[in-house]
């Protein structure tokens, strides 16, 4: 965490400093759901209005990168109608 760097399946990824937060949250709480909104106000320390595109969008270039570099593991878990977690 110190360095600020993931490493997935030996590869280094490049992640956003949004992807990264986004990441580090979400581990920071295994097992636990995070509402878009709860996501959306710890990341980017603002109030959520309600437009869930910006939290979509970084949440599929996160995706995206993980998917990259270990096709075969998906990392992140969409627990529809209530949000997101880290898949154990």
């Amino acid at each position: 965490m110190e360095a600020k760097t993931v490493h997935v399946n030996g590869i280094q990824l490049t992640l956003t400093f949004r992807e990264y937060a986004i990441l580090v949250f979400l581990m920071s709480s295994p097992k636990k759901v995070f509402s878009k909104s709860n996501l959306f106000e710890s990341v980017w320390n603002e109030t959520f209005h309600g437009d869930d595109n910006t939290v979509n969008v970084h949440m599929s270039n996160l995706r995206n990168k993980l998917a990259k570099a270990n096709p075969n593991e998906e990392y992140i878990e969409t627990i529809w109608g209530m949000g997101y977690r880290i898949k154990s």
